[in-house]
């Protein structure tokens, strides 16, 4: 009874704390309540075990509880790099030290590690979700690959008119409308040095003397 008793306190403390967060989340080890963490966490091993009643289990699903919490941080990750595309006229050029939203950087680069990897934590319907979208395995291609390339090359043309130059800082951002454009640059080489530039972009390029690696120009 006393067992009865302690999980229907702290079921209501969960519940008190979905009204306050907009949220079933809650840290193992959550700086307000690490008791009630530890025990969210519990909760989800016995459902996991099959060790909880159908009354417990259905409590739990009428707050709309999340019983896998990874699942469900991928699930909104993956909705804001969707808004991040939608956002950037689908664009996925997005670095790992995006500073408009670094946790949503650094997941996307998380993913492309994981999937170069070979890791497991990259299950084949992530995976498929993420192709849906347009997603670009290879962090040297992203910004190569993504549909935007002469827009970005008439920024660098314009970049070239006010520096009177075509090398770009690594870190420099387009204001005009987020371009990566020191990013790209960089890419251009990188590409090109691995032979797989095409033609017509070397000669672009060529055209306002591009500074591929020194002075010299690829013939």
């Amino acid at each position: 009874k006393k067992r009865n008793e302690r999980w229907n306190k702290m079921f209501r403390r969960l519940v008190s704390y979905k009204n306050q967060h907009n949220s079933t989340v809650v840290l193992r080890y959550h700086t307000t309540d690490p008791e009630l963490g530890s025990w969210v966490h519990n909760q989800r091993t016995n459902y996991k075990n099959n060790s909880m009643s159908d009354h417990r289990v259905n409590l739990f699903n009428s707050i709309g509880f999340v019983w896998n919490a990874h699942d469900n941080k991928w699930d909104k990750m993956f909705q804001r790099l969707v808004a991040y595309k939608n956002q950037h006229n689908g664009s996925m050029s997005l670095p790992s030290r995006y500073e408009a939203d670094i946790e949503l950087g650094k997941w996307v680069n998380l993913q492309q590690y994981y999937r170069n990897s070979n890791n497991e934590m990259l299950s084949v319907h992530r995976i498929e979700r993420l192709e849906s979208i347009g997603f670009v395995w290879n962090a040297t291609y992203a910004c190569v690959l993504d549909g935007k390339w002469m827009e970005t090359y008439d920024r660098l043309v314009a970049y070239k008119k006010q520096h009177k130059s075509t090398r770009v800082p690594q870190t420099y951002i387009d204001e005009n409308n987020g371009i990566f454009l020191g990013r790209w640059v960089s890419a251009q080489r990188t590409v090109y040095n691995q032979g797989k530039l095409l033609e017509k972009r070397k000669d672009l390029l060529n055209s306002i003397d591009f500074a591929w690696e020194g002075k010299r120009r690829p013939r």
